[in-house]
């Protein structure tokens, strides 16, 4: 309560001065003294004030919140610091309160001493004496500014929470016990579309559920409400208007002091339209399901751990692996032979840089080419594949076969297998050997039929005997006169056969010739010459022998004679050094050393060049080889001459071929002496021996080091004789080894390759093909 001014009157009326010299304070009670101690202590402001409206006491509080003296107080009481809006509410309470001489109070706010207004609650008791009349009046004024903020907070946060209930479908209810009186909250009533205010019987709230569904509800209740259990549930149920919908229902116990549980409260939450929207979900979940496996391409996904969460049905029959084997597994492990090829490269780079990709990969475990589609998603990659092992070996047998007939020598013409007209079949295919030929393009010709290259000497007997095979859908082989597109005449060797579709079906012929011209002219001088021709044959062998003798012959030379004046060249420079050596100038003996290295120099040059020779004429004898035990062999004998140096050599388990083994250990001793070598500078060599395989299913095998490396664009020279792609200040040799590794190799019927990069090592490659007779 507050007391609005120093009178009992309104609150507008005048200011009273004390009468005549009558003191502020009457402090003539004998208690005076004890209670403004007591008031000072207290938190609250108190003021005393006669029944006249005379104020008689203020404690220390209000002169600390109002700033104001103790005798501008007295005299003014606190009227003029209520806030102008309360005024007229606190006039008119106490007005009620002196005339019926009540206890009274009242919220308003007062303007404390920096001008801030804060609320407070007032309070004002009567003072009575002994035959019960008025003497006095007590107040006191509590700051309740803080608890009034947090009113208001709690009034908007109820607000909101009634809205956001509301919006989320959330409604409250509570269960009063032992009476079981079920009261449920606005939101609740709306969810079941009955009126707010509604209060339902417990068994009529149990009712909205289904029949079938009621036992297991009241179960929960029962088990809350006598044992404190906890439930939550998600079932669907009627409202009153028939409507069905789900709900999710929790409650829990509410205990007094004693721990004796009085309530049962919870709360219902209307989830229809999330439980639509998981319908609709799995619905389209079940539909991509289907869809995925009902597809002719592998599909997997994978997540952001490279754990596969999906493998259909086809991409089981592809790999040849159940999905209940792979699912929840990681892709690496499931898959090593995928560690470090193209396939782990392209899907880690999709990954990191959520773009697709496409490429072609061959999968060894099962000799499988494989067309990958890979996309990113929020959780992984998605990876779509597909078998084109038999697709690949198509093109590539279509590609070999184009390329194939356009390099032909022989004419190649195409028509359709029936005639549109008397006029003949139309020509749909020419190759380029038929246009050089003939002088006819293909613009000249597509459409025409073959009787554009028939003239006067055409044979009309061999053009029948065509026509009649043809009709009966046989091959048949004629020599036939045509005509060029200068009016030239050539004779054609011809073979035409018909062609069928794949459902057997026939669609084209084709015809196949040969020009003759110049083998017809010459037969006549053949059967003239075929008197002489043994004679020729025996001398022609006869040469050959002679040349191989001589060859042999020269060999013998370079290897003996020659050897012989360059070892006392060696021996005779050695023994000036030795016997006159230290009267030798310093020039004298820098000359001696380069003769001696010239003479090593020229001495290896000889042995490449006999070693060059003997490959070229030695028969190959073909077995078994250890292509990996031939390396290491090789490998050790370089540790064993250099065991000073820093070098690791991998050599892979299992690398074998067909063919020589004294020849194939002569590539291997060229290919690892020039790694070794060129690794030389390297701190640390690196040098890998290996195979894999090819995409026809081949091994290609390999030799790779870290070393110098050489410039691509000099790779044409590489395999020449006497070639050098470094100075021999840089490193020595005579540039005839990688000469005859190219020379067994293709004895071998293969072919051999390198890739390099200045500075960062060289890779030199190879294949061996059947074994063959040595090579011219």
């Amino acid at each position: 309560m507050s007391i609005a001014g120093s009178e009992l009157t309104p609150l507008s009326g005048p200011a009273r001065e004390p009468a005549g010299d009558r003191p502020v304070r009457d402090a003539s009670h004998p208690g005076d003294a004890a209670f403004r101690l007591l008031a000072d202590a207290m938190p609250q402001i108190v003021w005393t004030m006669q029944p006249d409206g005379l104020h008689t006491y203020f404690n220390q509080r209000w002169l600390d919140y109002s700033g104001a003296s103790l005798q501008d107080s007295l005299v003014h009481g606190w009227s003029r610091s209520i806030h102008p809006d309360d005024c007229a509410q606190v006039t008119a309470l106490w007005t009620q309160a002196r005339a019926s001489h009540e206890a009274c109070e009242v919220e308003c706010r007062l303007r404390r001493v920096d001008g801030v207004y804060r609320w407070m609650l007032g309070r004002a008791v009567p003072q009575r004496d002994a035959a019960g009349r008025p003497v006095g009046w007590v107040g006191t004024l509590t700051d309740i500014d803080e608890l009034r903020q947090r009113t208001e907070l709690l009034d908007k946060n109820l607000y909101m929470s009634r809205i956001a209930g509301r919006v989320a479908r959330l409604g409250g209810w509570t269960i009063d016990l032992p009476e079981r009186t079920l009261t449920w909250s606005d939101e609740n009533c709306l969810i079941h579309d009955v009126a707010p205010g509604y209060t339902p019987t417990l068994d009529e709230g149990i009712g909205y559920f289904s029949p079938e569904h009621q036992p297991l509800v009241t179960s929960h209740v029962q088990n809350c409400a006598e044992n404190g259990v906890p439930y939550e549930f998600v079932l669907p149920k009627c409202t009153a208007t028939g409507r069905r919908i789900w709900v999710r229902s929790m409650g829990e116990a509410v205990r007094d002091a004693s721990g004796k549980i009085v309530r049962i409260q919870g709360a219902f939450q209307d989830i229809s339209q999330q439980k639509e929207a998981e319908a609709r979900a799995l619905s389209l979940e079940a539909q991509l399901t289907a869809t995925l496996e009902s597809i002719t391409d592998g599909f997997c996904l994978i997540d952001q751990d490279w754990k596969i969460t999906f493998f259909n049905g086809q991409a089981e029959r592809m790999l040849q692996r159940r999905r209940e084997e792979v699912l929840g597994k990681t892709l690496w492990q499931e898959f090593p032979e995928t560690r470090g090829t193209r396939m782990e490269r392209e899907c880690r780079l999709a990954l990191r840089e959520q773009r697709t990709t496409r490429f072609e990969a061959f999968y060894p475990p099962l000799n499988l080419c494989i067309h990958f589609h890979v996309y990113p998603t929020q959780d992984g990659l998605a990876i779509y594949f597909q078998d084109i092992t038999r697709q690949r070996a198509e093109q590539s047998q279509l590609q070999l076969l184009q390329t194939a007939v356009s390099r032909l020598n022989d004419i190649v013409i195409i028509t359709e297998a029936v005639a549109l007209d008397e006029g003949g079949r139309r020509i749909v295919f020419v190759n380029e050997a038929f246009e050089r030929q003939t002088g006819y393009s293909r613009e000249d010709v597509l459409g025409q039929t073959s009787r554009l290259l028939c003239g006067p000497n055409t044979q009309r007997s061999e053009l029948d005997r065509i026509c009649a095979a043809m009709a009966g859908r046989e091959a048949v082989r004629a020599e036939i006169v045509i005509y060029a597109k200068d009016a030239s005449e050539r004779w054609l060797e011809t073979d035409i056969a018909p062609i069928a579709g794949k459902s057997g079906k026939f669609t084209h012929w084709v015809a196949v010739g040969r020009d003759i011209t110049e083998r017809r002219q010459q037969q006549q001088e053949i059967l003239s010459l075929n008197n002489g021709l043994e004679a020729r044959v025996l001398l022609r062998t006869f040469e050959l022998e002679r040349a191989n003798r001589e060859l042999e012959s020269f060999a013998y030379s370079v290897s003996h004679d020659l050897r012989t004046p360059l070892s006392s060249i060696h021996a005779f420079s050695q023994l000036v050094v030795k016997v006159d050596g230290g009267q030798v100038s310093a020039k004298g003996q820098h000359y001696l050393e380069r003769i001696g290295v010239g003479v090593k120099h020229m001495g290896d040059l000889i042995e490449g060049l006999l070693t060059l020779a003997d490959v070229s004429r030695k028969q190959i004898e073909s077995k078994p080889v250890d292509l990996s035990d031939i390396a290491r062999r090789i490998g050790r004998n370089h540790h064993a001459q250099e065991p000073g140096r820093q070098a690791v050599l991998q050599i892979q388990d299992g690398l074998s071929a067909q063919g020589d083994a004294r020849l194939l250990s002569v590539v291997f001793q060229n290919l690892l002496g020039n790694a070794w070598k060129f690794t030389s500078r390297e701190p640390l060599a690196r040098i890998q021996v290996g195979g894999e395989p090819d995409f026809d299913g081949n091994t290609v095998f390999f030799v790779r080091d870290n070393g110098a490396g050489f410039d691509m664009a000099f790779a044409p020279k590489l395999f020449g004789t006497f070639e050098r792609l470094h100075s021999p200040e840089e490193f020595s040799g005579t540039g005839i080894g990688l000469a005859t590794v190219k020379r067994i190799i293709e004895r071998h019927g293969g072919r051999v390759w390198a890739e390099s990069t200045p500075n960062e090592g060289a890779a030199f490659f190879f294949t061996l093909g059947r074994t063959r007779e040595a090579l011219p």
